[in-house]
């Protein structure tokens, strides 16, 4: 009996770790806002965690050239996953398990660039224009630099 509840607390375990590891904002602060490159070398990957939606992201280049997002995703109130030793402790028989939640949005965009040769030769003069919010309500507009390309 004992062997078949520590079988199930480990199963419990790992169920829980592994579903913290495939949400993308897991331990990020309550606001933040960054813009990366994550596995394709030409698709700028735009993540907000904010208490509102991201609306807009559009790349500038110098000579002003706008390139806006190809896809936005914003996803209300994120369950934020418990950390491993937390999701140990709930593990347990006997304590009560919880999933926290955050009134924030987690928005994620992504930006094709239009000439990578290009982007490369002169990023740093490129720049990511976001737009949080509605405009005329408590909404911002935030500029971002352009991040370095993928060696």
């Amino acid at each position: 009996m004992r062997r078949a509840m520590a079988l199930g607390a480990v199963a419990s375990i790992l169920f829980v770790v592994g579903c913290a590891e495939e949400e993308p904002w897991r331990g990020a602060p309550a606001h933040s806002v960054s813009a990366r490159f994550e596995g394709l070398s030409d698709v700028i990957v735009v993540n907000v965690v904010d208490r509102l939606p991201l609306r807009s992201a559009t790349l500038v280049a110098p000579d002003g050239e706008r390139v806006p997002a190809y896809s936005l995703d914003v996803r209300s109130s994120p369950i934020v996953a418990p950390a491993q030793a937390e999701a140990i402790f709930m593990a347990s028989p006997g304590v009560p398990r919880q999933v926290t939640r955050i009134d924030v949005m987690s928005s994620t965009a992504l930006i094709q660039l239009p000439d990578p040769t290009r982007y490369a030769k002169d990023w740093p003069d490129w720049r990511v224009e976001l737009r949080i919010g509605e405009p005329g309500s408590a909404g911002r507009d935030v500029t971002l630099e352009a991040p370095k390309p993928p060696r």
